[in-house]
């Protein structure tokens, strides 16, 4: 079986199209949260999303900010462009029955597949929404992410043998106590300095998790975001971002 893994869309509907096409064949589609804020199109993605009809979604930060109105909590560096594009982007593009939609995704979902125990969640399983597994972190704290009560004393790590996550926006393979973490990468914002939409193909067959990057006409995405007149300051910022590929 080849799933199709997919994060972090944030509004940008070409990237979205590119990945989908370029990805061509999958048996199963796992899209792991952040479909609004930045991007100038988070009610096209929606729609998307609902058409493919994915056999795993789950909410992350972003869209949960946007169905209840909340802080999305994100990294400073890029919190205050986040609330700016909420407010005017996400809130202003997306129906009612698209933000109560939101509201129905779960934060994290569990399945068996080809005997393996696939934990998929935006952030952690220690805080679904809003935690971070980068490889960077020392052996100490991604257990700590990995354990699945932020009320846990000591890190026992979840039961699985597969952690699939988002958030970071960084494409990474990370093994800790035999759990395998893996992050696609974003496909619409992707922040490790290579600006091609970012996804993955987990084959269950080969036991293989592949990254895969496909190049989508950022030009056209800064246009459309021109055309939603936004403050100037803002409209660079992001424009910045998916030209870099970074913050």
């Amino acid at each position: 079986m080849r799933i199709l893994i997919i994060s972090d869309i944030h509004g940008n509907a070409d990237a979205f199209k590119a990945v989908i096409e370029d990805a061509s064949r999958w048996d199963s589609i796992w899209i792991l949260g952040d479909l609004v804020d930045y991007g100038p199109e988070p009610h096209i993605v929606i729609d998307m999303v609902k058409e493919l009809k994915p056999n795993v979604i789950i909410a992350g930060n972003h869209d949960y900010a946007v169905a209840y109105n909340t802080d999305c909590r994100c990294a400073p560096e890029i919190h205050e462009l986040s609330e700016y594009t909420r407010r005017s982007i996400s809130m202003k593009l997306l129906s009612r029955e698209q933000i109560n939609w939101l509201k129905t995704l779960p934060l994290h979902i569990v399945n068996i597949v080809a005997g393996k125990k696939m934990f998929a969640v935006h952030g952690s399983p220690r805080n679904p929404l809003y935690g971070y597994l980068k490889p960077s972190l020392s052996k100490e704290e991604l257990l700590l992410q990995l354990t699945p009560t932020l009320f846990a004393v000591k890190p026992a790590p979840i039961k699985a043998d597969i952690v699939l996550v988002g958030h970071t926006h960084i494409p990474a393979t990370i093994e800790v106590e035999g759990i395998r973490v893996l992050n696609p990468g974003s496909c619409g914002q992707p922040r490790d300095s290579d600006p091609r939409a970012s996804y993955a193909i987990y084959d269950t067959e080969n036991n293989t998790f592949t990254t895969c990057r496909v190049k989508y006409s950022i030009d056209r995405v800064i246009e459309k975001l021109k055309k939603l007149n936004l403050e100037e300051r803002y409209f660079t910022w992001i424009a910045d971002i998916l030209k870099r590929g970074s913050i």
